[in-house]
């Protein structure tokens, strides 16, 4: 790092730290229009400042698409971000509130700090650093800045058709950055993709006293059996078909997945297992997070959970699954073979509702723009560079680079 340039970020390092608070204070999570309106117009604002072109496309029904450009050259960078963020509950488990951030030991504490609106405002940051010090960026980079990552970017192809033009560049970069146990930077060629469904079960006109449990049909058993049905003791998905389209991982991949950072002890210690679920060896692990799909129970719902006891038979059970996918499985698909299955294992009574549906996504290991990438990190961090064919996660990637 040149003098000038670490000069110029000790003298706005301050500066920089108050717009992160800044930004992080918004509460913008799905259920607040008016927030995720008001973080969009603020990402919109710093792009300016940091000498982008900034603009808002709008739809309706959906949060704001924010659109910044800057410098000029042959080539196209374009970076995907978003400013949405995960709701904070439990509100009982934070030191201090989520969207009053905190600076203490030289950290930021706030929702979303990490995931993402940190990894955004540094880069927004950076642009204006090369600005002030080296002049005009040689290549021209674009920002997309979305607010609905965290609940499937369902209407970012409608905000992008807007404008078809904002997908086309030489690569593009999402969210994020991390470093191992070893300090080594990790970079991450795609993530999974996503079904997040909904399922309801009614089974009375009302709740019934349990005294009549021989014979009135209980929803949350109903439901349970049916979510039961889904996968096997070992962790493998039983509806039919759902892994007719899975990629074989390649010997590439898998060497890939062999030399990544893998602290299985760790991983346990943290959530406080002794094993991995379905009797899972740590090997098996390791392999299994990045080239298998899931179905995931998110959370379920029936009945009375309130405080003291209440004898009832739940007349209605709800729960929501995520449901995460690996090349070159298509989430509307996995939808229709899921209601196939629930139908055909007598189930046809649930009601099943697709709410989110995302493609996954893998990028080439040998591409110009990951050499490129993995070439920098290397140079600033000192140490060789970790790349690993997906993340267990979901991101657009598959809508902005198709």
């Amino acid at each position: 790092m040149s003098d000038a340039l670490q000069g110029f970020l000790e003298a706005n390092k301050q500066r920089f730290v108050r717009e992160l608070v800044e930004l992080c204070a918004i509460p913008c999570e799905a259920s607040d229009p008016a927030a995720l309106d008001a973080a969009a117009t603020w990402c919109r604002d710093r792009l300016a400042s940091a000498g982008c072109s900034a603009r808002i496309l709008r739809v309706v029904d959906a949060p704001a698409l924010v659109v910044g450009e800057t410098g000029s050259g042959k080539r196209t960078l374009v970076g995907v971000q978003h400013y949405d963020v995960q709701p904070a509950v439990p509100l009982a488990l934070w030191q201090t509130p989520p969207y009053e951030p905190a600076v203490r030991d030289g950290a930021v504490y706030a929702r979303g700090v990490d995931d993402n609106k940190g990894h955004l405002l540094l880069r927004i940051q950076a642009i204006e650093a090369h600005r002030a010090v080296f002049g005009e960026l040689p290549i021209r980079i674009r920002f997309l800045i979305e607010g609905e990552e965290e609940s499937g970017s369902s209407n970012l192809g409608r905000l992008l058709a807007l404008d078809p033009g904002l997908t086309d560049g030489d690569g593009a970069l999402k969210e994020g950055g991390a470093l191992d146990a070893a300090g080594r930077p990790q970079l991450s060629l795609g993530g999974k993709g996503i079904l997040y469904c909904h399922f309801r079960v009614r089974t009375m006109s009302r709740d019934a006293h349990s005294g009549g449990a021989t014979h009135y049909p209980n929803a949350a058993w109903r439901l349970a059996h049916a979510l039961a049905s889904l996968m096997d003791e070992r962790g493998r998905v039983r509806i039919a078909g759902f892994y007719d389209d899975v990629r074989r991982p390649t010997d590439a991949e898998r060497r890939m997945v062999a030399e990544a950072p893998f602290e299985p002890r760790a991983m346990k210690e943290i959530l406080g297992i002794e094993r991995f679920a379905f009797g899972r060896g740590d090997e098996e692990v390791r392999y299994a997070a990045i080239f298998e799909p899931t179905c995931n129970v998110c959370g379920i719902e029936s009945g009375y959970n309130g405080p003291g006891s209440k004898t009832v038979i739940p007349c209605e059970a709800t729960a929501k699954l995520d449901v995460r996918l690996v090349p070159d499985q298509d989430p509307t698909k996995i939808a229709t073979l899921l209601r196939a299955h629930l139908d055909r294992s007598g189930f046809g009574d649930v009601v099943f509702s697709a709410e989110e549906g995302e493609h996954p996504y893998r990028g080439a290991a040998d591409s110009p723009l990951v050499r490129a990438v993995k070439a920098v990190a290397e140079q600033e961090f000192g140490k060789p560079a970790v790349l690993v064919p997906n993340s267990g996660g979901t991101s657009p990637m598959w809508v902005v680079c198709n």
